[in-house]
């Protein structure tokens, strides 16, 4: 099966590796999966998905965000460094960040300073805004 590029190619993909993955459960009980590219949460989880199971890589989900600390009632400041990508992988010996960005949300001054860094260094960066389109920049970004 050839790489998707949809994410009802992804849906499609995901049925076929489960029944793969669990080969005594009926299908009726195999787990469905599904992908949205609506919302940061649900691009971010496709496409570490696509990483990890469909090109045989490794991705993980960065956390830049404040936590909120009942106890005090306050906010506390993130310890990851500003701008650090939203995903950041390895891919075919690569390194690989990506920045989600869903509607009218942008790149802020600190991921544009972080993404001269990794191009700098070797690494891959972009941004991605829907499934395709980080298809579509992974296939270019790769060849």
């Amino acid at each position: 099966m050839h790489s998707p590029t949809t994410l009802a190619e992804l849906r499609q993909f995901a049925k076929i590796h489960n029944a793969t993955k669990y080969p005594n459960v009926p299908t009726s009980a195999l787990p469905v999966t599904t992908f949205t590219d609506k919302t940061a949460n649900g691009l971010t989880n496709a496409i570490i998905y696509d990483i990890v199971n469909v090109r045989g890589g490794a991705a993980y989900r960065i956390n830049n965000g404040a936590t909120y600390d009942r106890a005090k009632n306050i906010y506390r400041a993130g310890v990851t460094k500003r701008g650090v990508p939203d995903i950041i992988g390895v891919l075919g010996g690569r390194f690989i960040g990506i920045e989600v960005k869903i509607g009218a949300d942008r790149q802020s001054s600190h991921q544009r300073e972080v993404e001269a860094e990794i191009n700098a260094a070797g690494g891959v960066y972009f941004i991605a805004k829907t499934y395709e389109e980080y298809v579509g920049s992974l296939t270019a970004s790769l060849r």
